[in-house]
Formats: C-alpha cells, structure tokens, sequence
C-alpha cells in the first residue's frame, strides 16, 4: 500500500482511501520529523535523542527510542531500517512533498543550466506550486530542525528568483506580479526577487511602481544591512527607470554574482590571472579549467571582482554550456542594454560594434568547446575574458591559462571550518581531514558536506567520517539540496564528445592507477577533458602512470555499465 507523507502544513501520513495514520503522541511525531527532514541519510541514535529530549535525554532514552521507531514502522514498513550508523527513512520524492519539491527544484535549474527555459520554468512552477508555507511548522521551536527548515526556505526563495527570472526571459510578466507579490514585501532585502519585480513591474508599464519598490529595498538595505543595491540591482534601475535624454542606456556596470566570503586556497592561480590582466592595454583571453566540482567559476568570480577597477566599462559574465549561440548573444545583449534580434550574424556584429568600443571584463563561463567561445571574443580594443571549462580548449590560441588541481588538505580543512565553524573542526582535526580525504579536495563536494554538518550539528565529525569512509557510493553521499555532485557530472557526459566517451567507457571497466601503454591512444583525449591525471614530474613513457578520481571512475562505472576490474599493478623502479 503506498503512501505520502506530507510536510507541508500539519506532519501526517496518509494512506491511499484510508485517510490519514496514526502517528501516537508528540515524540513519535517529532521523531517522524527529524526522519523527514534528512530522509535517506543515516541519522546515528544518539543525535535522535539528543534531537528528542534537548540533550536530558532520561535513562531509558534509547529504549523508548525503540518503541517509537516500532510504532513508526507500523505506517511506515520497510522504508523506515536501522543501519550500523543509526536510523535511515528512505523515501521517494512521489512519497514526500518535501523530497518532491527538492527533486523539481532542481530539475528546474539543471534545465535552466541547459538553456532549456521552457522546460526549466516547468519543473520550477511544479516546484513553487506544492509549497504551501513553512514546512514542518508545528515543530517551529525545535532547534534541531531549525536549520534543515531554513535550508528548504532559501532554496524555495531561490526556486522563486529563478523561475521569475526566466518567465520575465519569455515575457510573462503577468504571471511574474502574480506570484512574486506577497514574497517581495516579505523579503525586502533580496535584491534578485526585487530586480525580477522591478522588471515585471517596468515591463508592463507600472515603472511608478517600479521606481517605488526600488526605492523601498533601497531603503531596507541601508537601515537592515548598513548598505546601498548592489550594482546589479542599481544597473537595472536606471536601465529601466531612469533613461537618458539622448536614449542611449548605460553601461553594464558589475554584473557579477557575489564572490564566495569563504573563498579559500588558490594564491596562485588567483596571481597569475591578476598578472595577466592588470596593465593590460590590449585585450586577452584567459581559461580556466579543470575536473568537475573543482572550483572553476568561484575562481573567476573571485578574480573578476577584484579586477573591477581595471575594467571601467563594466563586468559582465554568462553561462554557456550548451545553449546556442543565438541563445547566447540575445542574453548578452539585454545585459548590456542593446535590442536584441533574431539573427545570430546581426547579433554578433552588434555585440563586437559595442564591445569594440569599451574595457569590459566579459567571464564566459562552462564552455564546452571553443566553437561559442571563440565568436564572442572582442576582435579589437582592450576588452578581455576570462573562460571556464571542464575543457582544456586547447585549440584556442595565444591565451593564458589557468589549470585548477584539488585544493590541498589544509586549504579544504580551512573550507570545511569556515562554513561549519573553526572550533568544531579543532576539536577533532583528524576526523576533518578525515572527510575532506573523502572528498578528494573537490571544493564543491566539501560544500555539500560541510552543509550536511551544518543541519547535523549534533552529529561528530567522528561518527561522519565513518559513515563516509563505509559508504557503499560516495559519488551519492555528494548531494544535499540543490547541490547535487553527481548531476554535475550528468552535465558533463551529455556534452562530452562521442570520442572522449568511447575512451572514457573503456577506462571505467579498469581501476586506476593506469599504465601508458593502457592509455596511450586516447591519453591526449582524455587529457583534454580532464577525466585523466598525468604523472607529476618527469618519468618515462613506459614508467608514467595515470590517475583517475575516485568520483570520475564512480560515475563512469555507473553510466558505461561496467564493473570495475583491477588493472595489472604499474611496475617500480
């Protein structure tokens, strides 16, 4: 018999055409709570007490632990287990509206991702419509779930500026006020949701309106925060609101996202892009890349803000990925102020005539190939870029370069303390290098992590490495809200050319390390899309050994169909 547990609004499981179960008193209710908000994760016994009675705990706690665990599997039957490491609900996001939520939210992004916007407001729309409101609201005061219910609400605010954003991309501006009304009174300081209104605002003639709901963010920022609209929110008002006398708009001012505050590591790679713009008089490309989750764009947003001064006609940066070219330019262009056309050759020379005549810094970034980059390239003046890739793009010529490795382990420790706290990392550092082992110094699997610890804050970082370093797959321990390590690795096997994934799909049956002579035919292809490590220093051919991660040899197990088969041991000296 299947059923659905609904969070939203009052916590309850129901059975199909029987109404809703029993759940018994507050505690088993609480308990079913705490399961909801981390489903299908390991919550170890003693965080369930601590989390049940505010840590005073009574001495039969883990026995009437059992008896609520009982009478919560009488509704619940086999979704709900024990695991060496604690109690795990596994449930499916048809089972859950929270879980559904989540799962449509991110559909939606990774479709936004794609350039897909039709699809992507879909799945964002679907996502905004089952909200119904704070989730888990009877259980408010419980600190315990204050941080997985706060979670949940950043990510609908952003489902929300996401999808309005993209609906304004196709003109459905009515749909945009409709929605948007209550949340930009409620969440005066985000300026995204207030850009997003403002535009819908201005689009459909109420710029009176417009000019007043700036003015209030305006107004809320400075007396909340201490501060003026960031320049996004500043461009866009005088773009919209504030035309010039002779109808020429302004400039693009910073469109940049904020630079990550716990950016950490990478001296440098953050130098040696500095080296190559500053003092520049002519334009230069620069690329940036490297593995999946490894820090590509934070590094060009980092490096791009500080080089705002050297770039006084603006900041600009989209994303690439596999949308068209077309796709491309008209978003270039509505960001920079210029009509946009249908025409790809009509929107390529208006963007080269504009570009021609300014210093912008333009950051294209997750490109997979050279074939969109290279268009939208200034031809002249001292315009630079700045790109990213999974791709070393090695066909591009006379740029720089920027090859981004794995944080180091005290640079990914410094990561995991900065967002879960230095004194929780102190207090046992063995276990935090422990984890950040665990994820291969990848910055983004640290950030997923380190966020999971933050709504496990009664969890020790002990009891987490264990659970990480027992795992059945740590490529499905990567995922916590809308940061998901494997769909970035989805997005690359989609784009990764035929070539590259024939030689891919016959690494992934062996184990690394690889010798030479088991790569030499394809080395130089894999080493272009980063899926392969060369050897450090200077070995010979038949002594080079090759590496994989442990999450790129995972993924490429699970979509090739292999199991993994040790490869003969690479010989010594």
């Amino acid at each position: 018999m299947s059923r659905l547990v609904t969070a939203f609004g009052e916590l309850c499981v129901r059975d199909d055409g029987r109404g809703a179960a029993d759940l018994g008193g507050p505690k088993p209710r609480l308990l079913l709570a705490l399961l909801v908000s981390q489903a299908n994760n390991v919550l170890p016994v003693d965080g369930l007490i601590d989390a049940l009675w505010v840590g005073r705990p009574p001495r039969t706690a883990r026995k009437n632990l059992q008896v609520y665990v009982s009478r919560l599997r009488r509704v619940l039957g086999g979704r709900l287990t024990h695991t060496p490491g604690g109690y795990l609900l596994r449930l499916d996001p048809s089972e859950c509206d929270l879980l559904r939520f989540e799962e449509r939210a991110r559909t939606g992004r990774r479709h936004a991702r794609d350039g897909e916007t039709e699809p992507a407001c879909g799945a964002l729309a679907e996502a905004l419509d089952l909200w119904q409101g704070r989730p888990l609201v009877e259980f408010g005061d419980v600190p315990y779930l204050t941080a997985a219910v706060d979670r949940l609400q950043e990510m609908h605010v952003v489902a929300l500026e996401e999808w309005a954003e993209l609906e304004n991309e196709r003109a459905g501006y009515p749909l945009v006020l409709d929605r948007l009304q209550e949340h930009v009174v409620s969440h005066p300081l985000r300026e995204r949701l207030a850009a997003a209104w403002i535009t819908a605002l201005a689009a459909t003639g109420r710029r009176s309106e417009a000019a007043a709901h700036f003015d209030t963010v305006r107004r809320a920022l400075a007396r909340e925060l201490g501060v003026a609209p960031g320049p996004a929110l500043a461009v866009l008002h005088r773009r919209l609101l504030e035309p010039s006398a002779s109808g020429r708009r302004p400039g693009p001012g910073n469109q940049l996202p904020r630079s990550l505050p716990d950016f950490v590591g990478r001296a440098d790679e953050v130098q040696r892009a500095l080296g190559y713009f500053r003092g520049r008089r002519e334009g230069g490309v620069m690329v940036v890349s490297g593995p999946v989750g490894v820090g590509k764009s934070a590094l060009a947003v980092h490096v791009a803000h500080l080089l705002a001064d050297a770039f006084p006609d603006g900041l600009v940066m989209t994303e690439l990925g596999n949308r068209s070219l077309g796709s491309v330019l008209r978003a270039l262009l509505d960001s920079v102020g210029l009509p946009g056309t249908q025409n790809v050759a009509q929107a390529l020379a208006r963007w080269r005539t504009w570009v021609a005549g300014r210093r912008i810094l333009l950051v294209l970034d997750d490109a997979v190939g050279q074939q969109t980059v290279l268009p939208l390239l200034p031809g002249s003046g001292a315009s630079c870029t700045l790109v990213t890739s999974r791709y070393r793009l090695s066909g591009l010529d006379a740029v720089g370069r920027v090859e981004l490795p794995a944080l180091q382990e005290a640079e990914a420790t410094e990561l995991l303390g900065r967002i879960i706290g230095f004194g929780r990392v102190m207090s046992d550092r063995a276990s935090a290098r422990r984890i950040v082992h665990s994820c291969e110094g990848l910055p983004l699997a640290v950030r997923i992590i380190a966020a999971k610890l933050e709504s496990l804050r009664h969890v020790r970082l002990a009891d987490y490495a264990d659970r990480l370093s027992g795992a059945s797959s740590l490529l499905d321990e990567m995922a916590v809200g809308e940061l998901v390590l494997r769909e970035r690795y989805e997005a690359f096997w989609r784009d990764l050319p035929q070539q590259q994934r024939l030689a891919y799909r016959r690494l992934a049956s062996l184990t690394p390390p690889f010798r030479y002579d088991q790569v030499f035919s394809e080395v130089e292809e894999l080493h272009e899309c980063n899926l392969l490590m060369p050897p450090a220093g200077e070995v010979s051919a038949h002594m080079a050994s090759y590496g994989m991660s442990g999450f790129t040899h995972e993924f490429g197990r699970r979509v090739t169909g292999h199991a993994a088969v040790d490869a003969p041991p690479v010989p010594g000296p």
